[in-house]
């Protein structure tokens, strides 16, 4: 299993990836956990959907809830005092997403990486600049504590997303079988569930 601290060492590298996707419940029922979303049917922000993510080298699975909250265009002024990155062409986004551990092997937080936000293109992506601790009130990132999950815990967390200023987020996804250790701007053909951006 990837260790979290070196995944955040190599998120910096590749920050263009995130994907947004959402399908709305079935006529009024309440989100059914094990339904996915596509692009062609994202589901609602705020959905609940089950996920299995792949560790690597190892290619043990954690089985997980996620629950994409909410997508927030950022202050470029204050995100830029936390040096997360280089913000000229940019926009920041602050996606707020909620995890929890239903079986499998423990998770040091490598989940966190494999949430990505899209435009409309679904084959690019962009990831989240780490804020390596820092106290942060309009986007607090959750801890390394926090983000390891183990059956029946849950931690919410926010990232901050560095988008081109030409692109609009459209979509939120989750790509569990994404190798994090392996940051590319590219979607690739690994499973995505899908939430609509807003």
């Amino acid at each position: 299993m990837l260790n979290n601290r070196l995944l955040r060492t190599a998120a910096p590298a590749a920050l263009a990836a995130l994907v947004l996707t959402g399908c709305g419940p079935d006529d009024g029922g309440p989100p059914a956990a094990a339904s996915k979303g596509t692009f062609a049917q994202p589901l609602a922000l705020g959905t609940a959907a089950d996920a299995t993510e792949t560790h690597f080298p190892d290619n043990k699975k954690t089985e997980l809830s996620v629950t994409p909250v909410s997508v927030v265009k950022g202050d470029k002024a204050a995100v830029e005092k936390l040096g997360v990155g280089l913000l000229d062409g940019k926009t920041p986004y602050y996606v707020t997403t909620t995890y929890t551990h239903k079986g499998g092997e423990e998770d040091a937080g490598s989940f966190n990486f494999k949430l990505l936000l899209h435009g409309t293109d679904p084959k690019r992506a962009y990831f989240f600049a780490p804020s390596w601790g820092a106290r942060f009130e309009p986007c607090q990132e959750a801890s390394d504590a926090d983000l390891r999950l183990i059956p029946g815990k849950s931690v919410t967390t926010c990232e901050i997303y560095l988008v081109p200023e030409d692109v609009q987020p459209a979509f939120v996804g989750f790509q569990g079988d994404r190798d994090a250790g392996k940051p590319s701007n590219e979607t690739g053909s690994a499973p995505e569930v899908v939430w609509k951006a807003g």
